[in-house]
């Protein structure tokens, strides 16, 4: 019986064989045939799922986002302290793995490219920003944010370094170390909130 093929599968596989060869060679390199090479299949195999390069690049972006908002939801459904859980989720944004640093990385240079384009960047439509909106959203409920607080320059101040972090570690990769981010994060909570979220250890 011929093994039957899971087409989004397929597709997810090309997209991330597509965000490899973006990193490696910047968008112009990520030609048709060369990401058909890269992910192993033919060039006529790659044209069935996506007809143009720009269809290409348009599924990858979308994927880096879905798999963004994924890895949200599943820490956001942790059994664990309140604030513990906000720490997870905003390290969780970072590149603390080989799985993550792609699709971190592969956003930053969407995002890029969205200036490149002449297009007009909707931040309400990256994972990541909506990440950053309920974390502030949780503080809020919990009443942890200082009472003063600007909760719009609050949320942009956290998106701005989640951003600069992401691409600090993308740029200098041998400071990517999982305590210094964590530091980090709780320093500028800290900063941020009426409670700590502990201490930074620096």
């Amino acid at each position: 019986m011929p093994k039957l093929t899971n087409h989004e599968e397929v597709k997810q596989s090309i997209a991330e064989a597509a965000w490899k060869i973006i990193l490696e060679q910047g968008l112009g390199g990520a030609s048709v045939r060369a990401v058909a090479k890269e992910a192993g299949v033919s060039l006529g195999a790659l044209r069935y799922y996506f007809s143009t390069q720009e269809e290409l690049i348009a599924y990858s972006r979308e994927l880096v986002y879905q798999r963004t908002a994924e890895r949200m939801r599943r820490v956001f459904k942790l059994d664990m302290p309140p604030k513990e859980k906000i720490v997870q989720v905003l390290l969780n944004l970072l590149p603390s793995s080989e799985e993550k640093r792609l699709e971190v990385e592969a956003r930053l240079v969407f995002k890029v490219y969205t200036r490149h384009k002449g297009d007009k960047f909707d931040a309400q439509k990256d994972s990541v920003y909506l990440a950053i909106k309920e974390v502030m959203s949780y503080l809020v409920l919990l009443n942890l944010l200082k009472k003063d607080s600007d909760l719009h320059l609050e949320t942009e101040r956290l998106y701005c370094l989640m951003d600069g972090l992401a691409l600090d570690a993308m740029i200098r990769p041998e400071l990517l170390e999982a305590n210094r981010m964590k530091r980090i994060i709780i320093y500028h909570l800290n900063s941020a909130c009426s409670e700590e979220f502990g201490t930074t250890g620096w």
